[in-house]
């Protein structure tokens, strides 16, 4: 345990001034007002991990900094309105207006009391309370049920503080009540202990294992979202060993993880790279291909086309055999879309919920579907072997990258109004280009204008 590490009375964090300021324009204007929640867990599991880490450089250290603050107040939500100019009524059936301060938003909720869930997902009805305690006692987990101000120090209603300490997600009250009134709960449980390396404690893992039926009743899209940050959690592998039957329910179904030993690696930046990871390594068996059950499960969750067919031709790469000579990568480099456009970054969260940023191209598609088999082969007996075959393969795929031959239409020295000048007019223009760029991958033809439009003409008949 680490309790004799963290004294909640010298909990004093240093907040961002634009919360400070919000936090003190409620309170003067005599409302109660707090930081709550998932910001205060991470500024308590910061403290610690400093504590802990003391006089060593660890990026551990900067792993629980809050990347948002959420607000609580017993201040209506018209009272907020007209104490700030800037605002949103973002969720004012529940209470929860977003003030826009110095280009941030936060999103400032007044205390409520919530009453039956009837769709598993959100309350029929909320009432408004001038009470925190209250407030607090509808939340999820211990762990996400601390408020703080500087004026109050750290308020701890239901043993939060302990739960973080000993690294334990609790549910708030009793557990099936928790899990009955809002399935999304249990996903939320596994995506914390995932995120956080926290064990679940055994009423609420009892609880959570029981009610995991209910997910029927979440969206796909949310499912989607807390399936994405559980795989990129540190501890994703031990949750998927561990909560494997509760995960096929989430799933659908589509996923059976019994004898499964998924590898994750840490620190994968690319959302979308994790799901192929990911499904790479589940979709094995049956009579559906692995491309085809990956596509399956990635539309059931409802993704964007875009990451469905990245991880389609990520799974696709993966057949190919690593013994191809520098004219065979160079056709599949071309037939996958050339190489990355330079200058526009690789987006690295992966497009995920949109499509957009995420790069689909051929040098992309064949440098993640190495990425991707290393991270597998990591830990097999014959790991040397197979990254051998891989480095070998990598080296060719870079001295044909770093070469000067063309790997795109757009790289090729003519063009499209280059052809229209020799007569060559409609589809006739791509077909033709297209040739073009294949002969000189495969070093049948020279990579020069008076050669290109030459045999331009002889492929125009």
């Amino acid at each position: 345990m680490l309790e004799s590490h963290f004294n909640p009375k010298d909990f004093t964090p240093q907040l961002p001034e634009s919360v400070e300021f919000i936090l003190s324009q409620l309170q003067m204007s005599g409302y109660k007002a707090y930081i709550v929640g998932g910001c205060v867990r991470d500024m308590i599991l910061h403290t610690l991990e400093c504590s802990d880490n003391a006089g060593l450089k660890s990026d551990l250290t900067y792993q629980n900094l809050p990347s948002d603050y959420d607000i609580a107040t017993s201040a209506l939500p018209s009272e907020v309105i007209k104490l700030f100019p800037r605002t949103i009524p973002t969720g004012l059936k529940h209470g929860t207006i977003s003030v826009i301060y110095k280009s941030e938003v936060y999103e400032i909720s007044t205390f409520r009391i919530e009453g039956a869930y009837s769709n598993k997902r959100a309350p029929d009805s909320v009432r408004f309370t001038t009470e925190l305690e209250l407030d607090l006692q509808r939340r999820d987990f211990t762990m996400n049920a601390l408020a703080y101000s500087p004026q109050t120090g750290l308020i701890d209603k239901v043993n939060g503080l302990r739960g973080i300490i000993n690294r334990k997600i609790i549910c708030v009250g009793e557990a099936h009540l928790r899990f009955n009134e809002d399935a999304l709960r249990i996903l939320r449980a596994l995506r914390f202990a995932a995120t956080l390396d926290f064990e679940i404690e055994s009423h609420t893992d009892s609880a959570l294992r029981e009610c995991a039926k209910n997910l029927c009743f979440i969206s796909k899209e949310r499912i989607r979202d807390e399936l994405t940050k559980l795989l990129c959690g540190r501890a994703a592998e031990k949750i998927m060993r561990k909560y494997g039957d509760v995960l096929c329910v989430a799933f659908g179904g589509m996923i059976s993880f019994e004898g499964l030993e998924v590898r994750l690696p840490q620190n994968i930046e690319s959302k979308a790279f994790i799901w192929a990871l990911f499904l790479a390594q589940v979709c094995d068996g049956g009579k559906t291909s692995k491309r085809d059950k990956a596509d399956k499960i990635l539309e059931s969750l409802k993704f964007d086309n875009k990451t469905r067919r990245y991880v389609s031709e990520i799974l696709k790469a993966c057949e190919i055999s690593l013994e191809l000579d520098k004219q065979e990568i160079a056709g599949r480099i071309i037939a996958l879309g050339g190489r990355e456009t330079r200058g526009l970054e690789y987006c690295k969260q992966g497009c995920v919920n949109g499509g957009m940023g995420l790069s689909i191209s051929g040098e992309r598609i064949l440098r993640d579907m190495i990425r991707l088999k290393m991270a597998v082969v990591a830990q097999d007996s014959t790991q040397d072997l197979a990254q051998k075959g891989l480095k070998e393969f990598q080296k060719a795929m870079e001295q044909v990258l770093d070469s000067n031959l063309p790997l795109s239409l757009k790289e090729l020295c003519i063009n499209g109004e280059d052809l229209k000048r020799v007569g060559i007019v409609g589809k006739d223009i791509g077909r033709i280009l297209q040739i073009l760029l294949e002969e000189i991958a495969s070093e049948k033809l020279k990579h020069s204008r008076e050669a290109l439009l030459i045999r331009a003409g002889e492929l125009r008949g």
